[in-house]
């Protein structure tokens, strides 16, 4: 990647005063802290100095991002900073690391639209840390590999973030590949660095080195030791399973070290011991290195003195700070828990306890009350986990039918959040239907905490694999009928609240569940998005597969951004669907713009059946759609009238199901959409953008179409007695009946009169209708 298409610069080492490359893997701007949480604005003070901590086996570190801007970037650029972890490897090759996992919480994202002037050296940091649970590798640390991408500007709604940034460099074949990577890579930093106890009587490090090379000769390697401020009766030693290096125990020198032939392919592990001297006081931030260099000869003059150059490949760094680690279990994650709890019963004060929460996003093994988002496991769950009652039938998730609810907030919230609407409909999953899944679930936060949640219909043969959930992810569609991961927001406004999402998951035609599964299971996760870390790992992604029903009964019960619900599958339905999303755009139509979605049938047989079905975010009072009914004409119109939709605009994914009935599909049968408003549209946005076409009429069949009123209708909001003296009255079109006169039409039932057919077409203005896209399943 070249220098101009990055906004940050990273060090490599510390000081300029010492020569480096990547391959010295002494970032400072790599910052493992432990369990603390550092504010930015320190990490970018003390950026003159090494402040990093050990990083701890088993146990959660932070690491944080900083660097400078370069002097290129542009206003309002951001920068994504991915962070990998691998056992410590002497020279760090690409494939070392490219095919790792990237760590969590996922990428993290730094404001660098600051230019570095040169009289004004910008500082920046992250303020969200990476985390990272190392194992312990008896002797082994972890290395570190931070990987940064300016973050795109034109990211759609369907991409995560991660998904758009470059990959990782692809393999190196030999050591020229290797170097010419960190000559031309402006994006990857190295930290390779264990933080030592200078008390220690001996320290012990060790490396895998590992030889890549697509040749066959065996390469001159220059196995070396580099130091700094250590004390002088310092004594040092390096050995390695095969023999092939060794050092015997002796004085730290200047360029002390073994030259080794490997071959390519060579794979050992080496390790450094270093034996202060007794009465030694090692200063803070002394420093040792073991460095891997490859010697190349150079061609010289016959009878000239021969020259050769020496390359740096790789580096592990001891550093030696006595207060990081003799003061390190005040810096634990337990710790910190200890002092924020004392910082909060001094405030006593209920907005500090909110403001000091931090969410632990898809944070498993809680023990005690989350923080965030919480689902209950079971109906009448507190907040505290583990859960050890009932896992597999989450009162949270709760499938509704092959019907949308615009009452969703009704029936499932308020007084009703204890009540399992599922179980008393006896709702299960259909084959050949729409199915209308509603979350809710509890947040302990407010302050528009920002909820994302997504949902996975697994067999219940496959429910012990997370990493495998994603080919059953619940998904929505595009306008050409291509499905995408499902994905719904709710924001937390204040503390402690129970919340339904009003949008509800529409699992599509399940199909029965595969040989070895008798039903499925659905399973909800949420995660928590901010401008730091906009894409975070959802929680099957952090995650392994397990060996038993307890393991991942310890994963459920354990994690409070997860739950569980099995459900009945019914075969049957519709032997067809079409699906297409509507959008109607925002200051084009006032909310009491009315609307007739049409549906066309060309060439359908007689006889069979149709049923129409829209969903979007709930309104009290709007159903969008028809009944499953007769077609009773090969070529047959049907539809649906509805109003008081919010002008701020509102989008609904529309499902036309076709049942057989025993009939043959005719001939190029077909069915198209077609949506109306009798509104003439008004608006800034209206200004270019094409949206209504000709003029049209509705059909007769028209006045017998269902027409519904949403709560967004001014007229409303009137409580009258319904009569034309009240202000706000809605008119004889809005009474709330079935199938309702449809338009402006009256009835006098008392002299058996009405305007039915005296009443002229009505004009409508047709929306968009003939670039809606359909899919056949």
């Amino acid at each position: 990647m070249s220098k101009s298409s990055n906004n940050l610069v990273f060090r490599d080492f510390l000081t300029s005063d010492v020569t480096s490359t990547k391959a010295t893997a002494f970032s400072p701007d790599i910052i493992p802290h432990f369990g603390n949480k550092v504010d930015p604005a320190l990490l970018t003070s003390e950026y003159d100095q090494f402040i990093s901590l050990p990083l701890q086996p088993n146990e959660i570190n932070n690491v944080y991002i900083r660097g400078q801007t370069t002097s290129t970037v542009t206003s309002g650029a951001k920068t994504a900073v991915v962070l990998r972890a691998v056992p410590s490897e002497l020279i760090l090759w690409p494939q070392a690391w490219n095919t790792t996992t990237p760590q969590g919480p996922g990428p993290l994202v730094i404001n660098s639209s600051t230019p570095n002037t040169g009289k004004l050296i910008k500082l920046v940091a992250s303020g969200t840390p990476f985390t990272i649970t190392p194992s312990n590798l008896g002797g082994f640390n972890f290395a570190l590999i931070a990987t940064q991408a300016p973050v795109p500007t034109n990211l759609n709604a369907k991409t995560r973030l991660r998904d758009a940034l470059p990959p990782p460099p692809p393999d190196a074949k030999n050591w020229q590949d290797l170097v010419t990577f960190f000559e031309n890579d402006t994006s990857t930093v190295y930290y390779n660095v264990v933080v030592a106890d200078p008390n220690a009587p001996v320290i012990s490090v060790s490396t895998r080195l590992h030889v890549v090379d697509d040749g066959t000769t065996p390469l001159n390697f220059r196995i070396t030791l580099e130091s700094s401020t250590m004390p002088a009766s310092t004594s040092v030693s390096l050995s390695s399973p095969s023999g092939q290096i060794n050092l015997a125990k002796t004085p730290l020198a200047d360029d002390i070290g073994v030259h080794v032939n490997l071959a390519p392919g060579f794979d050992d592990t080496i390790t450094l011991n270093i034996f202060p001297g007794p009465e030694d006081t090692i200063e803070t931030f002394a420093w040792i290195s073991l460095q891997a260099s490859i010697v190349v000869p150079q061609t010289t003059q016959p009878g000239g003195i021969p020259i050769s150059d020496v390359i740096l490949l790789g580096a592990q760094n001891i550093v030696f700070h006595d207060e990081a680690t003799t003061n390190l279990k005040y810096a634990s994650p337990a710790a910190n828990k200890l002092k924020q709890h004392a910082q909060l019963q001094k405030a006593d004060a209920p907005a500090g306890l909110e403001k000091a929460a931090v969410a632990v996003s898809n944070a498993a093994n809680v023990t005690g009350s989350a923080t965030g988002w919480w689902f209950r496991d079971d109906m009448g769950n507190p907040n505290l986990f583990p859960r050890t009652t009932t896992l597999s039938h989450s009162p949270d998730i709760q499938p509704v039918g092959t019907s949308p609810r615009s009452d969703v907030q009704t029936i499932l919230g308020g007084a009703n959040g204890n009540t399992d609407w599922s179980d008393a409909n006896n709702v299960a999953v259909s084959q050949g239907a729409p199915n209308y899944i509603y979350i809710r679930g509890n947040c302990t936060l407010g302050n528009n905490y920002d909820a994302q949640v997504r949902l996975f219909c697994v067999p219940n043969a496959l429910l012990l694999y997370p990493s495998d959930y994603s080919q059953f992810s619940v998904t929505d569609f595009d306008d050409d009928g291509d499905p995408f991961v499902a994905i719904r927001d709710i924001t937390s406004t204040s503390a402690n609240s129970f919340n339904v999402l009003d949008l509800a998951f529409d699992l599509l035609n399940p199909q029965p569940p595969p040989a070895g599964s008798d039903h499925y299971c659905l399973i909800a996760e949420e995660r928590n998005p901010t401008a730091d870390n906009p894409d975070p790992d959802w929680p099957h992604e952090d995650t392994g597969a397990f060996a038993s029903g307890t393991g991942f009964n310890n994963w459920v019960g354990g994690t409070p951004t997860v739950c569980w619900r099995n459900i009945t599958y019914k075969a049957g339905g519709a032997q067809m669907i079409c699906t297409a999303i509507v959008t109607i755009p925002a200051g084009v139509y006032p909310s009491s713009a009315q609307w007739t979605l049409e549906v066309d049938a060309e060439n359908a047989p007689v006889g069979s059946q149709w049923r129409l079905t829209g969903s979007g975010p709930a309104i009290p009072g709007v159903t969008i759609g028809f009944a499953q009914t007769a077609i009773t004409a090969p070529n047959m119109t049907q539809g649906c009238h509805f109003t008081g939709l919010p002008a701020s605009g509102y989008t609904f994914s529309v499902v036309l199901q076709w049942f057989a009935e025993g009939k043959a599909p005719g001939a190029g049968m077909n069915f198209s959409f077609l949506l109306f408003t009798t509104t003439p549209p008004a608006g800034a946005n209206l200004a270019g953008n094409n949206l209504v076409k000709a003029v049209a009429t509705l059909p007769d069949s028209a006045a017998n179409w269902p027409f519904t009123v949403g709560i967004h209708h001014p007229g409303v909001e009137n409580k009258g007695d319904g009569k034309k003296k009240n202000t706000g009255y809605l008119g004889h079109r809005f009474k709330e009946i079935g199938p309702n006169p449809w338009p402006y039409a009256k009835e006098d039932k008392t002299k058996k009169l009405n305007n039915f057919k005296s009443i002229g077409p009505t004009t409508v203005y047709s929306i968009g209708g003939d670039h809606w896209n359909f899919s056949f399943h």
